[in-house]
């Protein structure tokens, strides 16, 4: 995935945009603010995945707790992070061949994206994008947040927010905020230079998966992007302003 031309930082775990010229100014990124939601199944995903980890592979976790059971532990409790980063891996590697597909539609893709890139193919085919911008920054100071979008497409005579995902268990939607929030975005950089975004008329994710694709339209509107505002007001006070919620204690001695 190409790198942002804004700056980035990581803070508590979180990513957070500096702006180019307002040097001061640090805001979150979208994704950490999309980060505030409730995610119940990942406890169920990471027990599924620690225990295929552990039948899988189960000759050497027994070899490795006959030498330290310590070890073993640590090694079980990093598979669900292992297989993360090599999900992440994947996806960060179908974003680049994309973005290098919709620059140069003869560029040559390497043998185990293939089937990949043979969805993204059927989507041109049947929906034929006209390519406005692709992985771009954008930034808002009137909300404080900031981001990189995939794409924006005009399909049909209308411009869409587009976004690439490859993510085994489907679209989420948490997507919808996502483009919501890119869409009201008050710029975007192009080669460094702040430049207003064109109007967006829709939001759709593209799912590409090895065996099969889909095209996912969005809700984009108003009502979406307040939700997402309100985990921006979440992603302050966890941060932030719940260090001001506790004031001094008062002593039993004190109490009447």
């Amino acid at each position: 995935m190409t790198t942002p031309k804004i700056e980035t930082v990581s803070i508590d775990g979180y990513r957070y945009y500096k702006h180019p010229t307002q040097r001061h100014l640090k805001v979150p990124s979208v994704t950490s603010i999309l980060d505030m939601l409730p995610a119940p199944y990942l406890r169920k995903w990471n027990s599924k995945i620690t225990a295929e980890s552990a039948v899988q592979n189960l000759d050497d976790v027994v070899a490795m707790a006959s030498k330290s059971k310590t070890k073993a532990i640590e090694w079980l409790k990093g598979a669900a992070d292992r297989e993360l980063e090599k999900a992440g891996t994947m996806g960060d590697r179908v974003h680049k061949v994309l973005e290098d597909l919709i620059l140069d539609p003869l560029f040559e893709v390497e043998e185990d994206l293939i089937p990949y890139v043979n969805g993204f193919y059927q989507f041109l085919d049947r929906f034929e994008p006209e390519w406005l911008f692709v992985e771009k920054p954008i930034f808002s100071t009137t909300h404080l947040y900031a981001g990189s979008f995939d794409a924006i497409c005009k399909i049909k005579n209308k411009n869409y927010m587009l976004d690439f995902k490859t993510t085994r268990s489907g679209i989420s939607s948490k997507v919808a905020m996502q483009l919501a929030a890119y869409s009201r975005a008050d710029v975007m950089f192009v080669d460094g230079e702040e430049v207003e975004l064109p109007e967006i008329h829709a939001g759709a994710a593209l799912w590409l998966r090895p065996d099969k694709w889909s095209f996912q339209p969005l809700r984009i509107d108003d009502d979406i992007f307040h939700t997402f505002l309100s985990l921006r007001r979440v992603f302050e006070w966890e941060k932030s302003r719940s260090k001001t919620a506790m004031l001094a204690p008062v002593a039993n001695k004190g109490l009447l």
